[in-house]
Parts: structure tokens; C-alpha cells; sequence
């Protein structure tokens, strides 16, 4: 096997293991909620929290996948401010890809996921906030780091 197709499966199997928890639960929360006890129908304000968490998940994966192609070493790190931004451009492409399909489900198959364009445009801002819920706290920390100089490095 090709060692780069061989690091990159390694770290990408690394990053699901260590961050992939996280979406899996939220998604296994969502199909339960959806198909087991019929939440959707019996609470509709439910997709609100879901897609919270959803968008919160997904920064925690991309963070962490981050993390696990420089640690295996496929990648240089990057600066903590670009990884946050990268981290929130994955939330959105996510969510958009996530709404798509909704949409695809609902004019293909039939289904009703999406309630309007209200619904899903909520429905993408909630999963913003969450990605900003993961992000956000994190700011703080990234932008000493970014705009304090190291004192170890020599000017």
C-alpha cells in the first residue's frame, strides 16, 4: 500500500476514534428521537436543540481531525485562528450538505423534513451556534497566542 494512502487512513482512523463519538452520538440521538419515540412529531421544537448539537459535534470532529493529521504528522498544524475557521467553514459545509439532503429526501422519496424556508434556515443557524459554542471559547486563548510574541523565540 502506497505509506501516504497508509498515514492518511491511520490518521484519519485516529480522528475517528478519538473525536468520532461525539457526531455518532447526536446522529444515533437524532434517528432515535426521529424513529423510536417519534419526537419530531410529538415535540417539533426538538430539531432546534438537535442541530445545536449537531453543529457543536461537528466543530469538536474537525478540531480534533485537525489535530490527528499534524500529530500524524500528514500535516503542519495550523495556526490556532486558522484552524478555528476552518473548523467553522466544516460546520457550515456540513449543515448546508446535511439541509440538502433533506431537501433531496423530501422531493425524491417524499418525506416532509423540511417545514420551509424558516425551518431550514433555522435550522442552519442553529447549527452555527453550535459550532460557535465549541469555537468561541476558545478565541480567547487563540488570539493571545496569535498576537502575543513567543517569548522562547528570538526577535
Amino acid at each position: 500500500m502506497n505509506p501516504v494512502l497508509r498515514k492518511s487512513l491511520g490518521a484519519a482512523g485516529a480522528a475517528v476514534r478519538r473525536y468520532g463519538w461525539l457526531p455518532l452520538a447526536v446522529f444515533l440521538l437524532h434517528e432515535g428521537c426521529a424513529h423510536l419515540v417519534d419526537g419530531y412529531r410529538r415535540w417539533p421544537s426538538i430539531d432546534i436543540p438537535l442541530h445545536f448539537l449537531g453543529g457543536f459535534a461537528i466543530a469538536y470532529f474537525a478540531s480534533g481531525g485537525l489535530r490527528a493529521f499534524s500529530e500524524h504528522r500528514l500535516i503542519r498544524a495550523p495556526d490556532i485562528l486558522l484552524q478555528l475557521l476552518l473548523s467553522f467553514a466544516l460546520v457550515n459545509t456540513v449543515a448546508i450538505v446535511w439541509e440538502f439532503g433533506e431537501f433531496a429526501s423530501d422531493h425524491l422519496v417524499g418525506t416532509s423534513f423540511q417545514l420551509g424556508l424558516e425551518d431550514t434556515l433555522l435550522d442552519l443557524f442553529m447549527g452555527m451556534l453550535g459550532g460557535l459554542a465549541f469555537l468561541l471559547p476558545q478565541l480567547p486563548a487563540a488570539l493571545r497566542n496569535h498576537l502575543l510574541p513567543d517569548p522562547e523565540t528570538p526577535s
